[in-house]
């Protein structure tokens, strides 16, 4: 489609007031202008007024016309469209999202409202339209999705342990909860536990390393991801997973557990030496206290 500016129309000669007169009986014609002028009951006096506001409204939703997705959009201000206003007699426009210009900006705060995320950001976008348990007949999925969708209409001081084997959507699961708990207003945290042991180790000597458990601590609802396929040590056990449990059972603080281990099998992978048994015992206990454990069962489905 042409530019305004490519249609010459500002050319003073004798064929401007001939151009003008063409492009408004086009735009008389185009059905957005249509429905423009029947809102606000508007005539063709008022496109001859504000003819160039007329103009780049059309040529912006001609630009749209065929759009799919954000991806594709060839505009500078991308999922923004042009709105028509008019009011006390004056034509104005401004910009606004588009349908996929208010889902990205929509993501991107739910995003944004996430804190110590270190997982693919598709987890944490997931949607109830995402979670498809139904297509497996050995998946107790949709037992376990209803029990979250209660919970997120009437959260607790107590979260779940989710456990079963790899690849059922433990994480899937946890990343719809915490969308809608956010989405809610709460403070909320979603962390790859193995990832960010390794990410605290490389920030020894680092302001962030507290400021990361202090996160852990105070989020109203955490989500520990994957808990024991990390490297385990009496550090990562005593001085971070435990101790970040046991200010937040003390806090009232909820805490969610994805594991592809029973609480029974983690506290024998927990025991790294048989004077540990007691340590391990208060983490078990601890973890019991903030959570409920459920097992996920099903299929692979990566």
């Amino acid at each position: 489609m042409k530019n305004i500016q490519d249609l010459n129309l500002f050319i003073e000669d004798n064929n401007f007031n001939k151009n003008k007169e063409n492009s408004i009986n086009e735009l008389l014609n185009d059905h957005n202008i249509v429905k423009v002028l029947e809102k606000y009951y508007l005539s063709r006096s008022d496109i001859e007024e504000n003819w160039i506001e007329f103009l780049d409204y059309k040529e912006d939703l001609d630009i749209c016309r065929d759009c799919k997705s954000l991806k594709k959009c060839p505009k500078i201000s991308k999922g923004m469209i042009r709105q028509f206003n008019y009011q006390n007699g004056e034509i104005s426009l401004s910009l606004t999202p588009c349908q996929y210009g208010r889902t990205h900006f929509n993501n991107q705060n739910i995003l944004n409202s996430i804190l110590l995320k270190n997982v693919n950001n598709r987890i944490l976008l997931t949607k109830p339209s995402d979670l498809t348990f139904k297509q497996d007949p050995e998946s107790n999925g949709t037992v376990i999705i209803k029990m979250m969708s209660d919970y997120i209409k009437n959260p607790t001081h107590r979260g779940f342990y989710l456990y079963g084997s790899g690849g059922t959507g433990k994480s899937t699961i946890m990343g719809f909860l915490i969308r809608c708990l956010v989405i809610k207003g709460f403070k909320c945290g979603f962390i790859h536990f193995p990832t960010f042991l390794m990410d605290l180790k490389n920030s020894f000597g680092n302001e962030g390393i507290n400021s990361s458990i202090e996160l852990m601590k105070n989020l109203d609802y955490l989500v520990i991801d994957d808990v024991g396929g990390e490297s385990v040590t009496p550090w990562s056990r005593d001085e971070v997973l435990s101790a970040v449990l046991a200010y937040r059972l003390q806090n009232d603080k909820a805490t969610f557990f994805t594991s592809e281990y029973s609480l029974e099998k983690l506290k024998r992978l927990y025991t790294l030496k048989s004077s540990d048994k007691e340590r391990v015992e208060r983490l078990i206990s601890r973890m019991k206290a903030v959570s409920i454990p459920l097992e996920l069962k099903g299929k692979d489905l990566r």
